[in-house]
């Protein structure tokens, strides 16, 4: 059992409105999403947004993919059309004639596609029995052709979209800038919002010692704050959990997540002094520091969530000349020779070169 959701998998999701509320206390919101009757729907796990917490998780962050059983729902006002989707083998049916992608079993049902250019962040809820990694359907990374057709054939999307939508703004009567340069940084700002509440996957790469601070500022945001994100269980077995004739549109997934976030909002614009999401220890932090530098072999149970003393004599010193505490660097053997291992390997890797069908 992996106690962790994987990457490239397909899987049941359902929200948990209720648990998506209760740390607000507020009762108004509480019989709202008691009042919701959330559906199990399809989806497709492509990037885990791990959060650097010391211990036990509260969530698995992950993007995902809805599958819907039917061509991708038209949206006029942000330029989406049927065609902007994936047929999943054994569906072969596409009207662009685009090849289905093989999974890893066979998919159970023959009717779904897996739609472009509608990523959506979810919270994952952790199980104390873990997530049976032998039940899951994958994308298999391995099958090259199969897993960059489907980046090819989002990519090519995401293009058609984005083409669209400038299409319709005005043009100003400028120079046109080289073509490659807005692309990149229309990946980039759609990078930013999709990761924006997952920032501390970006602040963990740091040495700042005030992640925890930037941590909490975030989750206090109420544009950045994961609490939008729809909480969810999730389930391997597809077929156990749903029927092929049952397979709901993912315009009701959409619809869920729209409605909770209202609530959520709607609560907050009445009292504004609702807490926020509480914020777990994070790797970076001065706790965390204390707690990864104190022992490898030690729990991180079994440590105190205190910093270290100072040493006899030394509070004038401190208050006359207020410095932060630097823990003193000490020779770590194991992660010593996991460094000059990983350097040898590099020097002696085949490079890899990717073949396109």
């Amino acid at each position: 059992m992996n106690q962790v959701p994987e990457e490239k998998t397909f899987a049941v999701i359902r929200m948990d409105p209720v648990a998506m509320v209760q740390h607000l206390n507020d009762p108004e919101a509480l019989r709202a999403a008691q009042a919701m009757s959330p559906r199990s729907y399809l989806v497709y796990l492509d990037c885990h947004n791990p959060l650097p917490i010391w211990g036990s998780r509260p969530w698995h962050g992950f993007t995902v993919y809805p599958i819907g059983p039917s061509l991708r729902a038209a949206n006029e006002d942000e330029c989406v059309t049927p065609e902007m989707c994936t047929p999943l083998f054994p569906n072969d049916s596409h009207p662009d004639g685009r090849l289905p992608i093989h999974t890893e079993p066979p998919f159970p049902f023959d009717n779904c596609f897996l739609w472009s250019v509608a990523d959506m962040d979810i919270r994952v809820c952790p199980r104390a029995e873990g997530f049976d990694r032998d039940k899951a359907t994958c994308l298999p990374v391995g099958r090259l052709a199969d897993h960059t057709r489907w980046i090819e054939y989002e990519r090519k999307d995401q293009m058609r979209q984005r083409t669209a939508q400038q299409a319709r703004q005005p043009q100003p009567h400028a120079e046109p800038s080289p073509a490659a340069a807005p692309c990149a940084q229309d990946d980039a700002r759609s990078v930013s919002a999709r990761h924006s509440a997952y920032s501390c996957s970006m602040i963990a790469s740091t040495d700042s010692i005030d992640t925890t601070t930037e941590l909490t500022r975030r989750f206090a945001d109420p544009e950045k704050s994961p609490e939008s994100h729809p909480l969810c269980h999730l389930w391997y077995d597809l077929a156990a959990h749903l029927e092929q004739d049952e397979i709901p549109s993912p315009v009701h997934m959409f619809g869920e997540r729209d409605a909770i976030v209202r609530i959520i909002r709607e609560a907050r614009a009445r009292d504004p002094t609702l807490p926020s999401l509480p914020v777990p220890p994070v790797y970076g932090s001065a706790v965390s520091l204390s707690l990864s530098e104190s022992s490898e072999d030690s729990q991180p149970d079994s440590v105190p969530y205190s910093k270290p003393d100072s040493q006899p004599g030394s509070q004038a010193t401190s208050e006359a000349n207020p410095e932060p505490y630097v823990k003193p660097r000490r020779l770590r053997p194991c992660k010593l020779l996991r460094k000059v291992g990983f350097c040898v390997r590099s020097l002696f890797r085949i490079p890899y070169f990717v073949v396109w069908p």
